[in-house]
C-alpha cells in the first residue's frame, strides 16, 4: 500500500488505488460523479484504473462495487491534524466508523445503496449488501437510508 505525507493523496487517491489494486482481473462496477461502468478491472497503476479499454483517473472514482462479498485489506485509519485530509475525510470515516454493524444507504457520486457497514479504512468505507462495495469517504455526500 502506498505512501503519501499528508497530502489530498492520502485522504482520497491512495487508499482507493490500494482498493481497485485488490481487485485487478475482477468483474466490477465503478461509479463515478457522472456516470458508473462495468467490466474488467484490467489494470492500476500511476492513479489510473484500466476497466476493459476505458481509464479512469483515480481520484474521479467514487465507488467500486464486486457483485459477490470481498473481504478488502484497508489502509489502517489515520487522523490527520493539519491539511485537507482533517476537514475532508477525516470527520467522515469517524461517523461511518461510528456506523459499522450498521444498515445504512450511502450516496457518493452514482453510486446510491443500502446495505451494511462492515469495515472502515483511511479514507474507504465498505457497504455490504450482497456484494461488496468500497466507497471514497471524500466523496460520500450522504448517509441515510434510501428508498
Amino acid at each position: 500500500m502506498g505512501h503519501f505525507d499528508e497530502t489530498i493523496c492520502d485522504c482520497c487517491v491512495c487508499p482507493m488505488q490500494c482498493v481497485l489494486e485488490q481487485l485487478v482481473g475482477l468483474n466490477v462496477e465503478i461509479f463515478t460523479l457522472n456516470g458508473r461502468r462495468t467490466g474488467t478491472l484490467i489494470d492500476v497503476d500511476n492513479f489510473i484504473a484500466v476497466l476493459d479499454n476505458r481509464e479512469f483517473p483515480i481520484h474521479n472514482i467514487c465507488a467500486v462495487s464486486t457483485y459477490s462479498p470481498f473481504d478488502f485489506k484497508l489502509k489502517p485509519i489515520r487522523k490527520s491534524v493539519v491539511g485537507e485530509c482533517s476537514c475532508t475525510e477525516d470527520p467522515t470515516t469517524k461517523l461511518a466508523e461510528s456506523k459499522i454493524g450498521s444498515f445504512e444507504g450511502i450516496r457518493a457520486g452514482e453510486f446510491i445503496n443500502n446495505g451494511t457497514i462492515s469495515d472502515v479504512g483511511e479514507g474507504i468505507v465498505i457497504l455490504s449488501s450482497g456484494g461488496t462495495t468500497a466507497i471514497s469517504s471524500c466523496k460520500i455526500e450522504e448517509f441515510g437510508v434510501f428508498a
